[in-house]
């Protein structure tokens, strides 16, 4: 209600946006225009938790700010992280938020960056950017209509910057990009070339191109001895030393001049927490400035200004800029100092955002199909899954006590997917079905309800725009399984003993695990009755239907399914995997090993480093103990490498990728005989893929200082190496460090260390877990082998699957026949399947409307066929809802294009965005 009545008194006060209000720059060429950037950079979390931050900081920036700017119509102010902006908005009366809605419309202050958080770039999937992005425009938007359209992405802090991101804000219709961290060679060669600022094309495809600068000496801060903060200690400006104290400015301008491309200098006044009592910056800048201006001898023209104003400036004086096609990652910040750890830093939390992710888009969807009225439940987890994509958040760098805060936030906003999903099957059916719940623990075989009740129902969600034929597993106490699809047919299950894991040991596990086998509709559900019996409280008594055999009672060592067969050695270890299709048998070699952490005092590994005491690795052990399982449905291997680091390998029936659940801290490589030829390939943001070059930067020149964090490169979802006859492709379910060096591809899969290495955290990276010796962490990493030529037409969709899990929920049902007569146990939202390259990236209710998201997954050359341009007409494709009208809008939903049309075409790499006025359906 306040908003609403707010943005009436908005509309009513016009419109002039930052960007068209700049203050006046001098257009003599021998005049240098210092641009004065009022910023001030809030993490939301880092040392403090979100609400320490605020209570103790925050709100003060937000309050004296205010109080100050109005004093001066030139006086301006720049404000990023909309997750404070909004609790500031909540927190404060009607006529504060007015009075900062004037500021914005008279162009004083300027939202930059606009999303909830600036997001990290290395462990951040790219759904999950575009997603708190958008949550930061629609909030910026409602209050300040098209001056809530940042002009300027604004990522000062992150430790590395992906291609993919400088794509995406290319496409949300930022005009410029700004941050200040990059590789310290990489920072003096620019400064040298006169190339700190310059045109990086986003892509390959659709050659997105967006204005970027890095800030001078890669820091965010002001110029030394210009710090007027209340937290700094710089001498103030009086009139008795303004004199002098403006000869040190105007040497450290002309210090910075000659790295520039024009007569325009950024300088960025602020920093971390900065502006709390805004009333001292503003009276010292206000003194320089005015200083300046009376003596135009000095040839500097001084004023307040914003990125925006900046690029305005920038691009005004056109100057020749460099083009960059390539990312920034590694980020070394000196000569040991590689950060590179954080790739993998939390992995527990890590895998906990992924699975968050997917959960709230799966909750979105179910708001659009079935019209639910969630505003609320939604809101609650787009807040939490955006928290946690902040810099010191998914990165890992966060105290200890700040993460279980995130942990916390994060585990409410899952928990609306459970009012979202009951709402929705009371929609289907008309009538409330018995109550649903998740099993967040089914990774550990933990389930509440199956452990309580002996008769269930089990709903199963399919987030993709595809049918999808999977598994799911699901945590059993009975012995035997009696298992019957949606319409009463029973459908055949395996039952396996669950893999004794000790440090996962709990009371709550079950002894065994069902495999059930899933064929769900496009973006819809589907209900399975589950019933078991032969109850036994000891695992030895459960007479299980599959072979179980130790290596010393097998002839040979293997498992297989229809496409792939896989041998292990006598020690244990993998050895090579044929496949069945083609008959081609490769050498392929699996190892855990790691490597021991730096203590040196003057670099040691930690949150944000990865710095090896030694090149070389150590094995966990030399042999591995396997347990074999093999069932008509899936096959495993159960490793056990060490006390704390355990495997199981498994091949499902129809399924060609290899799934391999992971233990605890260590390094897994896998060995090939592939000929990479020191190249390799990772993602950039979970979507394209970039070549990376062993001891090569494109750009500047490779120092070798750390030979192995210094070729270290964040795998959001894949890596893969290749020759011209194989390729071993590995789909990672959370972000994760990696490299590849002679055939050898490596990835680091979990990370402990007992030193801080000394970049603000003042914490060691010590998860201690619930027993006090680690904290156990379980992922998977998805295999394939095959020839490049056809790679991707299966790690593109295979991705997505990961990504995107089948979702199930429970229930308990005690008369399956009951519930089938009275409720609606099978659903498809979409009427046919999507194409094979085009995946349903979003699908929201929005107020009114639908927000939806179509994109090609594949990228240019990739595929002979999938990676060609394809039509889609999406008229008639829903079945919760008929299509009114189409608007098609910018990536971020912050700005409509020209396009009204409902059949589009998609190129390689392509977004495409609509909002879409819609009648509900009533045929539920």
């Amino acid at each position: 209600m306040r908003l609403g009545l707010l943005l009436a008194i908005w509309v009513a006060t016009g419109s002039g946006c930052s960007w068209d209000n700049c203050n006046p720059i001098s257009s003599d060429s021998n005049v240098l225009n210092i641009h004065l950037v009022c910023h001030s950079h809030d993490d939301l979390g880092w040392l403090k938790t979100v609400d320490q931050y605020y209570e103790s900081e925050v709100q003060f920036i937000y309050d004296t700010v205010l109080q100050e700017v109005e004093k001066d119509p030139t006086r301006k102010f720049s404000f990023a992280e909309t997750g404070f902006f909004m609790r500031w908005v909540e927190s404060r009366n009607a006529s504060m938020l007015q009075r900062w809605q004037k500021l914005v419309q008279s162009g004083q202050v300027e939202a930059i960056g606009g999303g909830w958080v600036q997001n990290d770039e290395a462990a951040a999937h790219y759904v999950d950017i575009i997603d708190q992005m958008t949550l930061g425009y629609e909030h910026l938007k409602s209050l300040f209509g098209e001056c809530g359209a940042p002009q300027a992405a604004w990522q000062i802090d992150p430790f590395g910057h992906s291609r993919e991101f400088a794509n995406l804000v290319a496409q949300m219709n930022m005009t410029s990009l700004w941050f200040a961290r990059i590789h310290y060679l990489d920072s003096q060669q620019r400064h040298t070339q006169k190339n700190i600022e310059f045109n990086w094309v986003g892509n390959d495809e659709q050659r997105n191109t967006i204005l970027t600068g890095v800030f001078y000496a890669h820091l965010y801060t002001p110029p030394e001895g210009f710090c007027f903060d209340s937290s700094c200690n710089d001498e103030e400006l009086t009139d008795a030393n303004i004199a002098r104290r403006a000869l040190r400015f105007v040497e450290e301008m002309r210090l910075r001049a000659p790295h520039y491309k024009t007569n325009n200098l950024l300088l960025t006044m602020g920093s971390d927490f900065q502006y709390q009592k805004a009333d001292k910056w503003y009276r010292n800048l206000d003194k320089l400035i005015a200083y300046f201006n009376a003596n135009p001898s000095f040839g500097l023209n001084l004023q307040y200004s914003t990125p925006a104003c900046y690029a305005n400036a920038l691009r005004s004086a056109n100057p020749i800029l460099q083009a960059k096609q390539d990312d920034f990652f590694p980020y070394a910040s000196d000569t040991h100092s590689f950060w590179t750890g954080y790739f993998t830093s939390r992995p527990a939390f890590k895998g906990m955002i992924r699975q968050a992710s997917s959960y709230l888009n799966l909750g979105k969807q179910l708001s659009a199909h079935f019209n639910l009225n969630q505003d609320a439940a939604l809101e609650t987890a787009k807040r939490a899954s955006g928290l946690v994509q902040h810099h010191d958040g998914v990165s890992g760098t966060a105290k200890q006590v700040v993460t279980y805060d995130y942990q916390q936030r994060l585990d409410k906003g899952i928990r609306q997917l459970e009012i979202l999903v009951n709402d929705a099957l009371n929609k289907a059916s008309g009538v409330a079905p018995p109550q649903y719940t998740l099993c967040l623990l089914s990774n550990e075989t933990v389930c509440d309800v199956s452990q309580k009740t002996g008769s269930y129902a089990v709903s199963v969600f399919n987030p993709i725009g595809k049918t999808v034929n999977s598994y799911i597993r699901i945590p059993f106490f009975h012995s035997i399984a009696s298992v019957a699809d949606d319409t009463g047919n029973a459908i055949k299950v395996q039952v396996v003993p669950t893999f004794s894991i000790p440090p996962l040991a709990s009371s709550s596990s079950a002894p065994c695990e069902l495999h059930v086998p899933v064929k769900l509709d496009p973006a819809g559900y589907r209900t399975y009755f589950v019933s078991g019996s032969g109850l036994s409280s000891s695992l030895g008594e459960v007479a299980y239907p599959e072979k179980v055999i130790h290596p010393s009672e097998a002839d040979t060592v293997s498992i297989e399914n229809e496409y792939v067969s896989l041998q292990f050695d006598a020690n244990g270890y993998l050895t090579s995997v044929l496949n069945k299709t083609s008959g081609i048998k490769r050498n392929l070699r699996q190892e855990f090993l790691y490597y021991e952490s730096s203590a040196d005092p003057a670099q040691s590994s930690g949150a944000y480093i990865f710095r090896p005491a030694a090149q070389t690795t150590n094995p966990l052990s030399t042999t591995v103990i396997n347990t074999i399982v093999k069932g008509t449905l899936v096959q495993e291997v159960r490793q056990k490498i060490s006390d704390w680091a355990y495997q199981t390998i498994r091949l499902y029936g129809g399924q060609p990728q290899i799934d391999k659940p992971i233990g605890k801290e260590i390094i897994t490589r896998y060995t090939t005989d592939i000929n990479n030829n020191n190249f390799f390939y990772t993602d950039s943001s979970g979507r394209q893929v970039l070549k990376r070059t062993w001891d090569f930067y494109p750009q500047f020149q490779y120092a070798d200082t750390e030979p192995i964090s210094g070729n270290y490169y964040p795998v959001t979802n894949r890596i893969y190496m290749k020759d011209q006859t194989n390729q071993l492709t590995v789909l990672t379910d959370r972000a994760q460090g990696g490299t590849v060096k002679n055939g050898a591809l490596e990835l680091m899969l979990h990370r402990r260390c007992f030193h801080d290495d000394h970049f603000g955290v003042n914490e060691a990276l010590d998860e201690p877990g619930k027993d006090g010796k680690g904290l156990v962490v379980r992922g998977q990493h998805w295999l394939l082998l095959d020839d490049p030529s056809i790679a991707a037409s299966t790690h593109r969709q295979l991705a997505v699957n990961l990504f995107h899990r089948p979702i199930p929920v429970y229930a308990t049902v005690d008369d399956p026949v009951s519930y089938r007569k009275t409720f609606k146990t099978r659903f498809a939202g979409l009427k046919q399947d999507l194409p094979a390259n085009i995946n349903l990236l979003s699908l929201e209710k929005r107020g009114n409307e639908i927000l939806l998201r179509l994109e090609h997954i594949f990228q240019a050359n990739e595929d002979g066929t999938l990676s060609q341009p394809v039509t889609l007409d999406f008229s008639n494709l829903f079945a919760g809802f008929s299509i009114k009208s189409v608007q098609e809008l910018l990536l971020g939903a912050n700005k409509n294009t020209t396009g009204t049309s409902t059949s589009v075409t998609l190129k390689a790499q392509e977004i495409r965005t609509f909002s879409l006025k819609i009648t509900p359906s009533s045929n539920f």
